[in-house]
């Protein structure tokens, strides 16, 4: 009972923060296209996610992934790549509401990642670092390779570029990446079945 009350919280948060920051990223054609720089709008980003159904991950880029991104890129002069699961995997999710930091760094990695570069740079096994150390993603189908969809710990990259602006790329997922993945997998190949990215 109270997990259906905390979801149907979360789905009234969610709703309402949606309708805000839709009216709130309603904005001249010239300020939506900014030109590249190394400060982020993530409120704008988050209108660009809810505009394309992804309304949960909208929410969460400004409740929790904000301070982490600006960090980031104070830090570190970066692209940074953020995979974001469909709104669908934040209700079936085994993970509580809002998705723990932990879960949400290793949704984002270190640098470019598009479907060229998947293509020219990865194979079948590569660990792809994140942001949450020592739990790397596993590329586990191409593009191009006869699967419908590349993807990564056996989930399919579903949108590319959802946003670009140079310095945060986003690719829409149809669910979470599961952390114990690559330990799995560590399990099952003998030692050096990997290339490391």
């Amino acid at each position: 009972m109270a997990s259906k009350f905390a979801i149907s919280c979360f789905l009234l948060l969610l709703a309402s923060s949606t309708l805000f920051i839709t009216i709130q990223g309603a904005q001249p054609y010239q300020q939506i296209h900014q030109p590249k720089s190394s400060a982020i709008n993530l409120g704008w980003v988050s209108a660009v996610l809810s505009h394309k159904r992804y309304h949960a991950m909208a929410l969460t880029l400004e409740t929790v992934l904000e301070p982490l991104i600006r960090t980031q890129f104070i830090n570190h002069s970066t692209t940074l790549t953020l995979f974001c699961p469909q709104d669908q995997a934040f209700f079936n999710s085994k993970y509580p509401q809002p998705p723990p930091l932990t879960l949400l760094k290793y949704h984002i990695v270190p640098f470019k990642i598009d479907p060229h570069t998947m293509e020219a740079s990865f194979h079948h096994g590569s660990k792809v670092e994140t942001l949450l150390p020592g739990h790397p993603l596993v590329v586990t189908s191409l593009p191009g390779t006869g699967a419908s969809y590349p993807s990564l710990n056996q989930v399919k990259v579903t949108d590319w570029v959802l946003f670009n602006n140079g310095r945060l790329i986003i690719h829409g997922v149809e669910n979470f990446f599961d952390p114990e993945y690559d330990v799995v997998i560590a399990k099952e190949v003998p030692s050096g079945g990997f290339s490391d990215f």
